[in-house]
């Protein structure tokens, strides 16, 4: 009876863990200090919404983090 190792085990047609390409933090960092800071938007809730991981209830007023993220339906700008 033979052994196999792990290194001669035949891969199947998803590939292998190891090919995605390793990212470092210097290069996460990088590329986030040149990107311009993105200003937030103010906003109240005009009705029952939900943003942020949170429940908000009207006449919360929070910050969006993307300006595409208002909705006017239960949303005024502030």
């Amino acid at each position: 009876m033979t052994l196999r190792t792990r290194s001669t085990k035949a891969t199947g047609a998803k590939g292998s863990r190891g090919s995605a390409k390793a990212v470092t933090v210097e290069s996460l960092s990088g590329a986030k200090a040149t990107e311009p800071k993105a200003e937030t938007l103010n906003v109240r809730a005009i009705a029952l919404g939900y943003y942020g991981a949170q429940l908000r209830e009207e006449g919360d007023t929070f910050d969006l983090r993307e300006a595409e993220h208002f909705s006017s339906s239960w949303m005024e700008r502030v």
